[in-house]
């Protein structure tokens, strides 16, 4: 029987934002970017976002509030509720309902990768995506507590099914196809050479995405449906 406390919710036609589908990834507060890492490195995980219109977000919210109280209905210890973890709102209205899914169980096993299909129900092939692409969403709903004990949802990321996909472009246009000239050249006696970068420039600082996802402190598991 599947847990009650666990809703699904399916989002058709979504705007997907901030996907991280290829790989887990952890956000560095010091450096102030994200990180891909290995499943079983702290705070790893898959991260996909939903964005939403007013209404929509509104009808959702409200939604996943009745959620929680129907939880604490047959759970007294749970606090009042609080908030949606994970929701970002825009100026303009506009909600972003992020989910995600932890690269290791609450047993400290590892946890299957979220499913990601084309249009055609067969896995997607590139599962590096961008903000910009659409599909439909599904994610499971429970109930949880932050660190302050404050009660509220978090939406564990289960399956994107991607009908248009956004890539990184590659701009090579102003260039030509060019015969490439290589030289191998002995490094001088006397030069001294540092091991790494005998120019001694700085380190090229990483190019990863630096949007940051409100972090949820959920208890992500195996999806239970």
């Amino acid at each position: 029987m599947a847990n009650p406390d666990f809703k699904k919710i399916l989002i058709k036609d979504a705007y997907i934002q901030w996907p991280k589908l290829d790989s887990c990834y952890s956000y560095d507060r010091m450096n102030k970017e994200w990180q891909k890492v290995d499943k079983s490195a702290p705070n790893a995980a898959w991260y996909c976002g939903v964005l939403l219109d007013a209404e929509e977000a509104m009808k959702l919210g409200k939604e996943l509030k009745a959620h929680y109280e129907e939880c604490r209905s047959r759970n007294p210890s749970l606090p009042p509720y609080k908030t949606i973890f994970g929701l970002v709102k825009n100026d303009d209205g506009t909600m972003i309902f992020n989910g995600k899914k932890k690269g290791v169980t609450k047993k400290g096993l590892p946890n299957d990768e979220p499913i990601v299909i084309g249009g055609d129900k067969k896995p997607l092939e590139d599962r590096r995506i961008w903000s910009g692409s659409k599909g439909v969403v599904r994610f499971a709903a429970h109930p949880t507590t932050n660190p302050d004990g404050e009660g509220g949802v978090s939406l564990m990321l289960d399956a994107v099914q991607v009908t248009k996909a956004v890539y990184a472009s590659n701009d090579f246009d102003d260039f030509e196809d060019v015969p490439m000239e290589t030289v191998t050249q002995e490094k001088p006696k006397d030069a001294s050479f540092d091991d790494g970068d005998p120019f001694g420039l700085p380190p090229i600082p990483s190019t990863a995405t630096k949007e940051e996802v409100k972090p949820s402190n959920d208890l992500d598991d195996e999806i239970p449906f």
